[in-house]
């Protein structure tokens, strides 16, 4: 019932390449053991790091395992938990500064990615915690990246935004007129769109592959943009209200925020010129560090 509601609601297409993705995923998945047992049933948990990504976000609906409660684990940590589009004005209008103070008061060690998280957190605490890199970011994948085998496609642009985002007459007028000004075939690698040339079904690693032989990357993504730092790829940012405060946040960290563009006419003069990328990897190695230390900081407290 679910894929056939799905099937109605987003056509054939759309349908077909997600089932294909869901099957690639969880492959992927079972060939590395990444999933383990559910929390709820294991007995014997050191600890806990509740992250990254927008796991204090309110406006999906709360969590309370997020937040620390009811998990069966003494230890509660967070890594690069973010509060995403939720503001502190948010928590408020939805009278849930108790329900959210009151887990992440009983953590042993709080830290977030972003600005926003991070003066919320303060708000509620009266104390700032430290903000560390993304895990992709902090990670890096510098091996996995060196040893992957080329895409079968030469001179593309990518596409990364989510299946029902960057389909607006408007937002496909606009790349399919700047790639074909620049005689490029565009590629969609992880999600899909009915308008793009290629769209490609590729496991969490292969997909770096795309970024790093992209001519250019245009994407709404806060991944999208971590992706195109570790590869050091040529990419312009369009922001969105859901991701705005997160995404910004990002760009001006690691010196780039001058990708971003608000009106698509701006895409070629935001695109064109090159990234400083010797500035950033010094920043992203800067930044791996001081979350590197904080990461130990959390894992010491695991093990005592």
């Amino acid at each position: 019932g679910l894929y056939i509601k799905y099937l109605k609601s987003h056509g054939f297409g759309c349908t077909k390449y997600n089932y294909q993705k869901r099957k690639t995923l969880n492959e992927y998945k079972k060939r590395l053991a990444l999933v383990g047992d559910y929390y709820s049933e294991s007995l014997k948990l050191d600890g806990i790091i509740i992250g990254s990504d927008e796991v204090f976000a309110l406006h999906t609906g709360p969590t309370p395992v997020f937040f620390g409660h009811c998990l069966p684990c003494d230890k509660v940590m967070s890594y690069a938990a973010s509060f995403g589009p939720t503001t502190y004005e948010d928590i408020c209008r939805l009278h849930s500064i108790s329900f959210v103070r009151s887990g992440i008061q009983t953590m042993k060690y709080v830290t977030v990615r972003d600005e926003n998280s991070a003066r919320i957190i303060d708000n509620l605490l009266g104390e700032r915690p430290p903000i560390v890199a993304d895990p992709v970011l902090l990670y890096g994948y510098k091996e996995e990246i060196s040893s992957l085998k080329e895409p079968p496609f030469k001179d593309y642009l990518l596409v990364y935004s989510y299946d029902n985002r960057m389909n607006s007459p408007e937002e496909i007028q606009s790349i399919k007129e700047y790639a074909k000004s620049k005689g490029l075939k565009i590629i969609s690698p992880g999600f899909y769109h009915s308008w793009c040339d290629y769209n490609i079904n590729v496991d969490p690693i292969y997909l770096l592959s795309y970024f790093r032989h992209a001519n250019e990357i245009i994407t709404d993504t806060f991944h999208g943009c971590v992706m195109s730092l570790i590869t050091e790829a040529k990419f312009a940012v369009k922001t969105r209200n859901s991701n705005y405060s997160k995404l910004t946040n990002l760009l001006y960290e690691y010196g780039v925020s001058n990708r971003i563009f608000n009106d698509w006419k701006d895409l070629p003069q935001i695109i064109m010129p090159k990234i400083d990328y010797i500035s950033v990897n010094k920043e992203i190695e800067r930044r791996r560090a001081e979350s590197m230390y904080h990461l130990e900081k959390i894992i010491s407290l695991i093990r005592n």
